[in-house]
């Protein structure tokens, strides 16, 4: 997992299927969100999440792949 999580399943605060991971060591403030379950995919592959950082670098440490559209993307 390197410096995230093992990615799992939830919900937003609408209630949707979501699937996340949290950052750790050097990546600790980061979370790695996605729209509903992905434990299908290899959610920590970029191309299969959205990435919200610390707002410490480029982009707030974040990048939007359209991967999650719930609250506050």
């Amino acid at each position: 997992m390197g410096n995230w999580s093992e990615p799992m399943g939830g919900a937003d605060a609408d209630g949707n299927a979501i699937t996340v991971s949290f950052g750790t060591g050097p990546a600790e403030g980061h979370t790695l969100l996605g729209d509903g379950d992905r434990s299908e995919t290899n959610f920590l592959d970029s191309a299969n999440h959205d990435h919200y950082g610390s707002g410490s670098g480029p982009n707030d440490n974040g990048t939007s792949r359209g991967q999650y559209s719930g609250p506050g993307h």
